[in-house]
Order: structure tokens, then C-alpha cells, then sequence
């Protein structure tokens, strides 16, 4: 093998660069260095097993990782892992399987759901209205047994309660959200509730009064008065609409009726 030691490699005019017309190889362990720059034009391919470039390139498509990527490009790709994502303008995507989110997910044009239905625990808040096309069904708390026995009413479990067993005395329902959670902490003032009692019916079983979260209110009741008794087969239905007007201050407009049997 010969060897040629020069200084300087320049074309035969003695102006410009050489051409390397069948290659050339760097031997393990040796580099190209300079105080500066090595420009390659490149119209095929570089390949390497491991190596590192600074600088930008306008296209990338074979990489190991990424890393110091800059700038107003669009880059596509299959599928992104990684254990974060930070976005400070606004995330657009299409054909998405699941949306698990620890936040707020908002919706700017509309939320559409085709099929399976929609599953919201917590409140929900719907400020123009909601309009509904088709069968609007609600939640009834079905109790074996009779409203003297159960007095606390919880409309955690649905504003419609029914009682299975025929009543026998007077009682005096409590409404409110559940054992942990007040009626008067849930509502805002101005809004209000109505919460329906069904109650197999007995001559000497009905209620006159009613409380929220274990306090007194004042019935205001529909014909005047409140009710003396029950009736005699059937149901009773006992509807109390519900009104907040200040804090723990409820208006109550109550209405007793009997069913036939």
C-alpha cells in the first residue's frame, strides 16, 4: 500500500477541492477536524452505525433518537411514547380510541357521541339549555320497606323514591344528598329541586311535614292545607319542589294525592 504525505490536497488548477471518484475511508479511531466547516452535499444517503451531527438538516428519516429539534417544521410520524407532552399552542388530532384526562377537557365546537352513551358522575352544567331528542329516563330508588322506617330521603340515589311496603304511622322525611353531603351545599341560590315520595298507601300513613338536612322548614301547601291522612288503597304521592333562596333558606311548595288502586 502507498503512501502520499502532503499539507494541502487542491484540484490540478489549484483552485477548488478534490473529488474522491471511487471513495474514501477514515480508519478507526481517526476524525476530521478544523478550525472550519465541513459542508457535504448530499444527494443519496448517510448511513452510519452510530454517529452524531450538529446543525440542522431538512429532512430526518432514520434516527435512534431525537434530540435538539428546532424550529417551524411539520413532522409526521406512526406513533409518539414518551412519559410527557408539552403543548403551548393547540393539539389537533382525528380517530382518537380514548381521551384520559386529569383536567378539563374542552370542546370548542361540540361534543358528538354515536354510539355507547355518555357516562358523567359529578354535576353537570349546561348553560343555553339542553335540548333532548328521544327517551328521557330517570333514576328511581326503589325501598322494600315503608317511609316510616327509612325517614332519611337521599337524593344521591335519584329524586323519585318508591316504598314497597303499605305505611302505618305519620313520618317526617329529612331530604338530602347523601350521609356526608348537605342538600343546601349542592344548590346555589336561585336554583331549586323536586324530589317525589311514593308510598304504598294506608288510611293513617302520610306526611305533613318535611325537613332539609335535618332542619325545619315551612311547607306551602297545595289547596291550603296540609294533608289529615292517607288513602285507603293505591299510592300516596307526596312532591316537594324545593327553592333556594339564601343560604340554608328554602322554600318549599309541597302536594299530597292519592292514587286508585
Amino acid at each position: 500500500m502507498s503512501e502520499i504525505r502532503v499539507n494541502k490536497i487542491v484540484n490540478e488548477a489549484g483552485t477548488g477541492s478534490v473529488e474522491f471518484a471511487e471513495g474514501a475511508t477514515l480508519p478507526s479511531g481517526k476524525t476530521l477536524s478544523g478550525s472550519g466547516t465541513i459542508t457535504m452535499n448530499v444527494s443519496g444517503n448517510v448511513s452510519g452505525s452510530s454517529a452524531s451531527c450538529s446543525g440542522n438538516s431538512a429532512t430526518a428519516t432514520v434516527a435512534t433518537n431525537a434530540q435538539g429539534l428546532t424550529g417551524t417544521p411539520d413532522i409526521a410520524v406512526r406513533n409518539i411514547t414518551g412519559v410527557g407532552a408539552t403543548f403551548t399552542g393547540i393539539l389537533t388530532y382525528e380517530d382518537v380510541t380514548n381521551i384520559d384526562s386529569v383536567g378539563i377537557v374542552t370542546a370548542r365546537t361540540g361534543i358528538k357521541v354515536l354510539a355507547g352513551g355518555a357516562n358523567i358522575v359529578g354535576v353537570t352544567t349546561a348553560a343555553s339549555g339542553v335540548d333532548l331528542n328521544g327517551t328521557l329516563r330517570e333514576k328511581v330508588n326503589v325501598t322494600a320497606g315503608k317511609l316510616s322506617d327509612n325517614l332519611n330521603i337521599d337524593l344521591a340515589n335519584g329524586m323519585i323514591h318508591l316504598f314497597t311496603t303499605a305505611e302505618s304511622t305519620t313520618s317526617t322525611p329529612n331530604i338530602r344528598v347523601d350521609g356526608s353531603t348537605s342538600l343546601n351545599s349542592v344548590m346555589s341560590i336561585g336554583e331549586s329541586v323536586v324530589v317525589t315520595l311514593v308510598t304504598t298507601a294506608n288510611a293513617s300513613g302520610y306526611s305533613a311535614q318535611v325537613t332539609i338536612d335535618g332542619g325545619a322548614v315551612t311547607e306551602h301547601w297545595i289547596g291550603g292545607s296540609a294533608p289529615s291522612g292517607g288513602g285507603s288503597s293505591g299510592f300516596d304521592v307526596h312532591t316537594f319542589t324545593i327553592i333556594k333562596r339564601a343560604n340554608a333558606d328554602f322554600t318549599v311548595l309541597a302536594n299530597h294525592s292519592k292514587t286508585s288502586s
